[in-house]
């Protein structure tokens, strides 16, 4: 059980905030829905939680009480690692969601040391108790293998087997939460100055920048100035949950702000002080057409998402050998397009908005835009073409291998010196840029010269002056394939 914690200078009790972490599909929104008796879980895009939410739920006690739980539903999957350390900066009691048939998986053991590291208090709930066959003893058996022991084996660490479906357990769960609650003695002073935490941002196409909060003391009205980072708001309305317009929040209560200049970053602290000088962000210089030799080696993209927190999700799932151009919240505009031209990048959407206008010209300029509503979708799909970069693939028949055995700069212009080793250059070929054992670097043949003339193709054995286009930063004993994408039949 937690120790109290001492609350000087505060004088009324504030419902807990209890984040629900697990394994993916293991359900945790499923659960939360139970709780709420709405139906969320079946909006999610293909059952999986995209966003964190955060709602308050009435419970009535035995003795005819009712109490408040503010619930907060992080998304299980990996990628929302950080969005779960987040979680943790505003909680006070973890439910940590366990299937009782697929038991303790990676991201279950992810979550436990999150917990372990922030010393939050925390109950194991074994869910999909309803299924056939099933009994807690694995999910009981691999914590113990975890180094925790649980209360039905003689240690401290209440374990509760649930259903979402049919309701099983989930009353002596709250029952448990409550308790937990009470020996924390959670207080807050509504007159006091607020302290809260942005858990979700986005940008609105009504109501511009929207920013989610929840406060931990204190309370908010509209008309408040109030800053989270480099964002300001003067608080234009409130609106709880359910969308509906409040006229002040209180503590322990999940609001969304209208009101913002920009969406606020996500784990940002409310303040009614603006920040000091020396806090501002430097000016961000605009990203140069010509990357470093170190980017040559990466596949350049532009991320646009719909809120904050997704936004961080991805930027922090993103292999190294992606370079970032540009990650922003909101709809897709030309600049965008405009950015990935002069970049050479794709764009990878998430649920944010293609205008019918910006969608014409990234086909005219030939720009791919690749969407989704499902965030490892997109890291699949950049997975996919790291490979290939990579490595050559099975859809690919070489023509030509050359060696690059000198350098030469005409008018400034960098010119490959080759040798032909393998079947022949052609002027327009596909080529991979290998160094040593790896494809870094993908473009096309621009020119070939043979003894200062223009030819159009260059035989084994033969050598000759290569340009590229798009450039690349190529090296003497790099090797060029040539190549060309095989036809199916």
């Amino acid at each position: 059980m937690p120790k109290k914690k001492a609350t000087p200078n505060q004088n009324s009790t504030r419902p807990p905030i209890v984040t629900l972490m697990g394994h993916i599909d293991h359900g945790k929104t499923s659960l939360l829905d139970k709780i709420r008796n709405t139906r969320t879980w079946y909006r999610e895009t293909k059952g999986i939680t995209q966003h964190t939410s955060a709602y308050q739920a009435q419970v009535e006690q035995k003795d005819g009480t009712k109490k408040l739980i503010t619930f907060i539903d992080t998304p299980g999957h990996a990628a929302f690692c950080d969005m779960r350390s987040r979680g943790a900066q505003i909680t006070d009691i973890v439910i940590l969601v366990v299937d009782a048939k697929e038991g303790v998986k990676p991201q279950t053991k992810e979550c436990l040391k999150l917990i372990k590291k922030t010393d939050l208090p925390f109950i194991v709930a074994i869910n999909k108790m309803d299924l056939d066959g099933v009994t807690t003893d694995k999910v009981n058996s691999e914590l113990v293998a975890q180094d925790l022991t649980p209360e039905v084996y003689g240690g401290q660490l209440a374990t509760f087997p649930v259903s979402a479906k049919t309701g099983k357990g989930i009353d002596q769960l709250l029952e448990m939460v409550l308790l937990n609650a009470d020996l924390l003695d959670l207080k807050a002073d509504p007159k006091a100055e607020p302290e809260a935490i942005v858990v979700e941002s986005r940008l609105d196409s009504s109501c511009g920048p929207l920013a989610t909060v929840i406060l931990k003391n204190g309370s908010l009205r509209p008309g408040m100035e109030i800053y989270a980072g480099q964002s300001k708001a003067k608080i234009k309305a409130l609106r709880n949950e359910i969308g509906k317009t409040i006229p002040l929040a209180l503590p322990g209560q999940p609001v969304e702000i209208l009101g913002f200049d920009t969406p606020p970053q996500v784990g940002q602290s409310i303040s009614l002080t603006p920040p000091s000088p020396s806090s501002e962000p430097k000016e961000e210089t605009p990203p140069e057409p010509e990357l470093t030799q170190e980017e040559e080696q990466k596949i350049p993209i532009v991320i646009k998402a719909d809120t904050q927190g997704t936004l961080e999700a991805l930027k922090n799932s993103l292999s190294s050998n992606i370079h970032l151009i540009s990650a922003t919240v909101g709809e897709l505009t030309e600049n965008d397009i405009l950015m990935s031209q002069t970049a050479d990048s794709q764009i990878f959407v998430f649920r944010a908005k293609v205008p019918p206008a910006v969608k014409k010209l990234a086909d005219h300029e030939s720009i791919r835009i690749f969407s989704s509503d499902t965030i490892y979708e997109i890291l699949e799909e950049l997975e996919k073409q790291v490979l290939k970069m990579l490595e050559p693939t099975i859809d690919e028949e070489i023509t030509g291998e050359a060696e690059i055995i000198a350098e030469f700069k005409i008018n400034k212009e960098r010119i490959a010196g080759c040798k032909v080793t393998k079947g022949s250059l052609k002027k327009g070929d596909q080529i991979h840029l290998k160094r040593e054992e790896d494809l870094i670097k993908n473009t096309t043949i621009h020119s070939l010269k043979h003894e200062k003339e223009d030819v159009t193709e260059i035989k084994t054995g033969k050598e000759c002056g290569v340009t590229f286009k798009p450039y690349i930063d190529f090296k003497t004993t790099d090797v060029i394939i040539a190549y060309i994408k095989k036809v199916e039949d």
